[in-house]
């Protein structure tokens, strides 16, 4: 009998050690297509601001309002293309939905290097571009990071993975941006085609489908589940600790890179000065202290802190960082604010109450895709709304001589500041928080 019971537990081991790998095989797939995505936004994080600017004749105000309402209207759009794929996904599969963003970019990068002189072509492949790879990256993303962690345990630390792709990205990009950039806007669109061109090659030959056939859901599309205000339904049929989690972590989304991206440029090559080699070399800097903080700073964190604390420090840290680093037009003031934002920089501050808000949605029998899709449509009402504050505050104070750099504090104030508040008045046991420990 004891001879049976070790070879059923050697089984078992061997059972849980396959799984494993699976999972890690299966992770290590998707944030390498979460790099490429990212690659495909970040590649343009000069080019298109600079390109917008010159389209409206150097009119810096005009450019601001362009760029945020833009913005806006991606927020607005992806309601729609986050709930209908999210719930379709739920039904056919994850790896359709991957490949959403990279063909349609090489489409659209392609048309804006033959049109870079037409401004509403731009505007528009600007919008379709942003809406689609953000599909693409992040509903897709989540949800497969769901169906694959959730039942091992995992998904937080896979989400710090993805985190690790976004520095990665950060790292290598610039280089071939700022290498094109001096030859033409034009060109940047072409390398940005190309690289859409290989992700949907890697897509569709090395992504595995992350829902198994009999997991999917059989449920029909209709009016009602395709609606876009159906993450709603996270307020009326969740428990009341899902929708703060869902909330709190919405708004730390309002100082995601993409939404402060604009300004961030703007302020750095107007009020800085900066050079586009300058602007290169920083964000290669910043690419590689994100990727050692996501590496090895905020995994540390938060495993010497529960949930509640790293949330706090992180947006503390954020907050000061905001608060600062536009109060002057200097280089040094910007650099030192950087350094304190890097544990809880671009979502990293979300990774812990968002693991913990996607496992309660699935406990309470919400799909891993649905609830993936009204996630990140709340996050796309922000990415509608922040960069269009942003820009209209911009333009405001500089249109009344006032220092623009002052918007990024309100984008602290918005952004850790009230979702500090907010997980103040939340309960530890909310948060999967138990009572002394840490």
């Amino acid at each position: 009998m004891p001879a049976v019971m070790s070879r059923d537990e050697h089984v078992s081991a061997e059972e849980a050690e396959r799984r494993a790998t699976v999972v890690r095989r299966k992770v290590r797939v998707v944030c390498l297509s979460s790099f490429l995505s990212l690659c495909q936004h970040i590649m343009v994080v000069q080019t298109e601001p600079r390109l917008v600017l010159d389209l409206c004749k150097g009119d810096q105000a005009a450019a601001a309002r362009l760029l945020g309402n833009t913005s806006g209207i991606v927020g607005l759009l992806s309601l729609f293309l986050n709930q209908v794929g999210g719930k379709l996904s739920d039904a056919v599969g994850r790896k359709p939905g991957f490949l959403v963003g990279p063909m349609t970019n090489v489409v659209l990068g392609w048309l804006v290097f033959k049109n870079s002189s037409n401004r509403a072509l731009v505007i528009a492949c600007r919008i379709l571009r942003l809406v689609c790879t953000t599909f693409s990256n992040t509903v897709m993303v989540d949800a497969a990071l769901a169906d694959v962690c959730v039942q091992s345990g995992s998904l937080e630390l896979a989400k710090s993975k993805v985190m690790l792709a976004t520095g990665v990205a950060m790292l290598f990009t610039p280089f071939l941006e700022a290498r094109l950039l001096p030859h033409g806007f034009k060109y940047v669109y072409a390398a940005l085609s190309g690289v859409a061109l290989a992700h949907s090659v890697f897509g569709v030959i090395l992504m595995p489908e992350t829902l198994p056939a009999e997991a999917r859901s059989t449920d029909k599309l209709s009016l009602a589940t395709i609606n876009p205000l159906g993450f709603t339904r996270i307020f009326t049929e969740g428990s009341r600790a899902l929708w703060q989690l869902t909330v709190l972590t919405t708004f730390q989304m309002f100082l995601e890179g993409k939404n402060v991206s604009d300004i961030a440029q703007t302020w750095v090559r107007e009020g800085l000065k900066w050079s586009v080699t300058g602007i290169r070399n920083f964000v290669i800097i910043y690419g590689i202290l994100c990727t050692l903080s996501s590496s090895h700073l905020a995994p540390w964190l938060r495993g010497k802190l529960n949930a509640k604390d790293f949330t706090t420090l992180t947006n503390s840290l954020n907050a000061f960082g905001f608060f600062i680093r536009g109060l002057k037009a200097e280089t040094a003031l910007w650099l030192a604010a950087m350094v304190p934002m890097l544990p809880g920089v671009n979502g990293t501050c979300a990774i812990p109450l968002k693991a913990r808000a996607t496992e309660l949605a699935i406990a309470q029998g919400f799909g891993k895709g649905e609830f993936s899709a009204w996630s990140n449509n709340l996050r796309a009402l922000v990415g509608s709304a922040a960069p269009l504050l942003y820009g209209q505050i911009w333009a405001a104070l500089q249109k009344q001589g006032k220092n623009p750099g002052l918007t990024f504090a309100f984008a602290g104030s918005v952004g850790a500041v009230v979702p500090q508040l907010m997980l103040w008045a939340m309960r530890d046991s909310d948060l999967g928080v138990q009572p002394g420990r840490r």
